[in-house]
């Protein structure tokens, strides 16, 4: 039974369409084209790159999203954006997700302001200043924003941020390819403590400088899904720098390795070394002995993790008795994610009586987990 009908254009929508089903089901391509059935649970999600396109052509594109009902997607990804096409975008009320790129302005930003729906914005554009925010202000799509990326922007001006404070639910924001400098840093240590995490993919000219990075991490911000309590910030953050200039090898370095040597991918083999807790009431005892523990919030089905274990093992055994290494199955012990507030897995976590010394997400070498742990006076036996 459908519980709904999209019609599109007769001549039928460029780009990407494709339809899936929330719970499960393989997302299907449609096409775009007159009326398209959609069964209750089902959402559409719409790809298009229009960089190359003819100016008639993205206008056409325009006109077509126009048309569309307000909830025909909930995500949408546009490369060669202009800000035409973000007018017409921002009709889609019930999108979730959008993602733009291309030539766009303020002012085609500033129409983004009645998307209530909105979590997850991606803004690439060299012409966007960050002025069209302040209409965002009091609006819809503030009141829903969780996820702002900045990519390429640059011309951003950071004082444009301060509208972000009222953005209620705004707990991330991602630069990519933008400076940040002191300026920026004063910006977000003014939207704290809602927002608590910031992303900065550094490219040449753009490296996070260790005394601004120092400042972020004592202001109680999470930098590259790494944070530390404010006592600790500059330790922390000079061990991070330290590993950084040392050139230690990351996730991609390995895979980049594997690839130029034409070998085969082997996963990496668990020994054992870690302890595994399911009871919360264990780890409670563990966390009230002298030793420091590390926890390692992992699951089975996460790839990442796979890579990252391995590495703690061997730094938790050279080690010796100085520290405690804990690997805690979320699926299996429910508790968890919620005890240590952790968004997703793996996300390591070192504890000294009881206290969180610092944090990380994702994967990173023994190595710079060694500096980490030298930092706070935890080094090997």
């Amino acid at each position: 039974m459908h519980a709904r009908l999209i019609p599109f254009p007769e001549q039928g929508l460029p780009g990407t369409v494709v339809r899936y089903t929330e719970g499960g089901g393989e997302p299907v391509e449609v096409e775009a084209r007159g009326q398209v059935a959609l069964s209750s649970g089902s959402r559409l999600v719409y790809v298009m790159d229009a960089a190359d396109a003819e100016a008639t052509d993205r206008e056409a594109l325009a006109d077509g999203l126009a048309g569309l009902p307000s909830d025909a997607f909930v995500v949408a990804d546009l490369g060669g954006a202009t800000d035409d096409m973000l007018r017409a975008v921002a009709g889609q009320r019930a999108l979730k997700t959008l993602v733009l790129s291309g030539e766009f302005t303020d002012e085609g930003v500033a129409a983004l302001r009645d998307m209530p729906e909105l979590t997850d914005l991606v803004l690439e554009s060299a012409r966007f200043t960050g002025a069209g925010l302040a209409a965002l202000a009091g609006s819809a799509t503030a009141g829903s924003l969780d996820t702002l990326v900045l990519s390429g922007t640059t011309a951003f001006e950071p004082a444009s941020l301060a509208v972000l404070a009222e953005a209620p639910h705004l707990a991330s924001l991602a630069f990519e390819g933008v400076r940040v400098d002191h300026a920026l840093a004063d910006a977000l240590i003014a939207l704290t403590p809602r927002l608590a995490e910031v992303s900065v993919a550094e490219r040449p000219g753009h490296d996070l400088a260790l005394d601004v990075l120092e400042r972020l991490l004592a202001a109680g911000l999470s930098v590259n899904g790494i944070s530390a309590p404010p006592e600790n910030a500059v330790l922390f953050a000079r061990a991070a720098a330290e590993a950084a200039d040392a050139g230690e090898f990351e996730e991609e370095d390995f895979e980049e390795a594997g690839e130029e040597e034409g070998e085969e991918e082997e996963q990496p083999q668990e020994r054992g070394v870690l302890r595994e807790v399911v009871d919360e009431a264990e780890l409670d005892r563990l966390l009230a002995g002298p030793v420091p523990v590390l926890v390692d919030l992992t699951a089975p089905w996460c790839g990442p993790c796979s890579l990252l274990t391995p590495v703690l093992e061997d730094v938790v055994e050279a080690c010796g008795d100085a520290l405690t290494g804990v690997k805690i199955d979320v699926d299996r012990a429910g508790w968890a994610q919620e005890r240590f507030d952790a968004m997703g897995v793996p996300t390591v976590i070192l504890l000294r009586e009881g206290r969180e010394s610092f944090r990380f997400s994702g994967v990173v070498s023994g190595a710079r987990l060694t500096g980490w742990l030298a930092a706070v006076g935890v080094t090997a036996g």
